[in-house]
């Protein structure tokens, strides 16, 4: 049988957005995966130079070879020392791939998550679920959505090590980058985004050293809303719970996008509130809300989608503007 022009027209669309919609599942359910792999028991919480710190490299190596990222480097490791104390040095390993865009290759967008956790204590393992596999299994999903059509920008995306410590990974990146910094207009951290608790939130934070992101559509998927703010000093969701006035974080130093901030670079930072399971062995992916977690997703890769409209202008005048 043989189908007019406009039905062929209109099965193939369906078709499409059929395949689209089922490529779309698979790679929230393998989201789901990573976190459940980097936070499990054998990882023993990824502390640098730890047995499970090794597991945890081969796996997203091995996860970036899968999506068909490219290496920026001789592999996709970079090695680097930072200071553990006066007199003492500790190694560390950057996991670095890359994805060339096509409308501005020379333009990159960093994408940054760090793996690293804790240090066990005793018999306690603490498996940083949220903190943050959360966010390396969120990096690899944008890799998955921004592979699945070619980009306008470049985007590099960097697993950074020893953040816990004193965001060495993202220092150590900078400092050695095979790039220069001016061709770096953005970095896209993503810290603990899987756990919105009540309030079921996302936070986006990085306002203030990129105006246009006042433009952004505020989104909400599903019970998860996206909501501007983190940008300032504000006391822990756990202190207010507890009445404990003095808990304070400045969102703008807490965590890798710090760095990039210092370095005059716009950063959009992806994370929820502190919760009571923060730094504590009972971080585990069983606390997670898997329909949070994959509505997270879902609302940072529209966000990106928002920051591939946008022409290098904009970031660039953010910069100078600082």
């Amino acid at each position: 049988m043989r189908l007019p022009s406009r039905y062929k027209c209109w099965f193939l669309t369906l078709l499409l957005l059929t395949s689209q919609a089922a490529a779309d599942e698979l790679l929230l359910a393998q989201a789901w995966q990573d976190v459940q792999q980097l936070s499990s028991d054998k990882m023993a919480g990824r502390f640098p130079g730890s047995a499970g710190h090794q597991l945890a490299q081969q796996y997203i190596s091995a996860r970036f070879s899968e999506l068909k990222l490219q290496p920026l480097l001789a592999d996709y490791r970079q090695p680097f020392q930072y200071k553990t104390g006066f007199f003492s040095q500790s190694s560390g390993v950057n996991l670095v791939a890359q994805i060339k865009g096509c409308r501005f290759p020379d333009a990159y967008v960093v994408v940054t998550a760090h793996y690293d956790h804790l240090k066990m204590a005793g018999s306690n393992i603490f498996n940083g679920a949220d903190d943050n596999a959360s966010g390396v299994a969120g990096m690899l999903y944008l890799a998955g959505k921004l592979r699945q059509s070619c980009p306008a920008y470049s985007y590099i995306f960097i697993a950074t090590d020893a953040e816990e410590q004193g965001l060495d990974g993202a220092k150590a990146w900078l400092d050695q980058a095979p790039l220069p910094s001016t061709q770096q207009l953005l970095n896209i951290n993503l810290d603990m985004i899987s756990r919105g608790e009540k309030r079921q939130r996302l936070y986006l934070a990085g306002k203030r050293s990129l105006p246009a992101l006042g433009n952004i559509p505020i989104r909400q998927h599903g019970e998860v809303k996206l909501v501007l703010g983190h940008d300032g000093s504000s006391r822990v969701g756990a202190a207010r719970s507890s009445g404990d006035s003095s808990a304070q974080v400045d969102w703008s130093n807490a965590s890798d996008h710090a760095v990039f901030r210092r370095a005059g670079i716009p950063y959009l930072y992806f994370g929820v509130d502190v919760h009571r399971h923060y730094h504590t062995p009972d971080d585990d992916w069983q606390q997670i809300n898997t329909e949070f977690f994959q509505s997270a997703l879902q609302l940072i890769h529209s966000s990106v989608q928002w920051v591939e409209q946008q022409p290098p202008a904009v970031f660039i005048d953010a910069r100078r503007a600082r």
